[in-house]
């Protein structure tokens, strides 16, 4: 019987643990992905933070910067006459806004840090957890093996010895 992905309602083997689509690969089962346990806990605050630091971390940051910043110069040196300077050289309030966008950015950059911090400890926990359960698992299908080896061999001898 297949399993149907509960994301994308698509079907997968019956011993698959993550769903086949390419686009999805949620975990199947009755548990969920750790980072779907960690998103659904997420505050506010903590979103918005993974957002600016997703944002701050690709190329289009720095297209956006210097469009900007070319666009400030521009107004205020003259080059474009389309409005009076509002921020003559050395650009004080330029320097301004962007000290407070550093104090942002920093704060974003350190919210979304410790979250990245959290999601290894749970990972590690989960690894641990799980190397627990394998290493009790191999104990005790050696202690039946040894069991079973055991029975054998004493089989062996009672067949060789004529006993029953």
């Amino acid at each position: 019987m297949p399993i149907v992905c509960p994301a994308c309602r698509g079907e997968n083997p019956p011993d698959a643990v993550f769903c086949r689509n390419p686009v999805c690969k949620k975990a199947l089962g009755e548990f969920r992905f750790v980072r779907e346990e960690l998103l659904a806990a997420a505050r506010w605050y903590e979103k918005v933070a993974d957002r600016v630091t997703a944002f701050v971390g690709k190329p289009q940051f720095v297209v956006v910067h210097v469009l900007w910043f070319a666009a400030w110069i521009a107004l205020n040196t003259g080059i474009l006459a389309i409005m009076t300077h509002f921020d003559d050289y050395p650009f004080g309030l330029l320097g301004i806004i962007l000290s407070i966008e550093a104090i942002f950015i920093t704060g974003f950059l350190l919210i979304s840090q410790n979250r990245q911090s959290a999601h290894a400890d749970k990972r590690a926990e989960l690894d641990y957890e799980v190397n627990v359960r394998t290493y009790r698992e191999i104990h005790e299908i050696d202690a039946m093996l040894r069991t079973v080896v055991d029975r054998l061999e004493k089989l062996e001898v009672a067949v060789r010895s004529g006993v029953r």
